[in-house]
């Protein structure tokens, strides 16, 4: 499965989720699992350490030869959605960041970024959208559904990965939600892409 992240700098769970003219949002949680996260939230996408070195979700889908790309305005991202040429894609949105406050306008603007960003996707994605303070996780397969109150940082990228059907290291900084949990049509990785990954993923010392 694909994987797109999209990573709201700045964005709090009473404003995300407690407006109700946020209405992608409002979509997305009815599909998928929501609410806070503890810990923090600039280690969202570490999913090993080795030594000094951290294994960021996209560092490992790069091992396993797929196709990742990082984008800071919705249109280059839309533009890349639409050619369907990715396996993971994610935007940092930093409107948010540095406001003091709240601020209507920057949330309706993400609201009306998102809304224009879904009809490019499709069943076999895995979508996460991170904010500072919180999360929204939807995938077809994913068997956690309504508020989370339990989230922690460490475990966003491993929840994902496994949403998305790869195998994950033998430690991971946190722990998947869903592990041990029936996950139905997922798709990541052939026996041979497997065995290729885990090679690579030895190599640097992750297994």
């Amino acid at each position: 499965m694909k994987i797109l992240v999209l990573n709201f700098q700045g964005a709090v769970v009473e404003a995300l989720f407690g407006d109700k003219r946020l209405e992608a949002i409002r979509y997305l949680m009815n599909m998928g699992c929501y609410g806070a996260l503890q810990g923090d939230i600039t280690d969202w996408e570490i999913l090993a350490r080795h030594e000094n070195e951290a294994l960021t979700i996209s560092m490992f889908l790069e091992q396993a030869d797929k196709k990742c790309a990082r984008f800071e305005d919705f249109a280059s991202l839309r533009a890349r959605l639409e050619t369907e040429d990715w396996d993971y894609c994610q935007l940092t949105d930093a409107g948010l960041k540095n406001v003091v406050g709240f601020n209507a306008d920057e949330y309706l603007r993400l609201e009306q970024e998102l809304g224009e960003t879904l009809p490019y996707l499709n069943d076999d994605t895995v979508l996460a959208v991170i904010g500072e303070t919180c999360f929204l996780l939807v995938s077809t397969n994913n068997p956690l559904q309504g508020e989370r109150k339990d989230g922690f940082v460490a475990d966003i990228a491993s929840t994902v990965l496994e949403l998305a059907g790869y195998p994950l290291p033998a430690e991971t900084i946190g722990k998947s939600w869903v592990a041990g949990m029936e996950l139905n049509s997922v798709s990541g990785l052939t026996d041979e892409e497997e065995a290729i990954l885990r090679e690579r993923l030895s190599g640097l010392g992750y297994i």
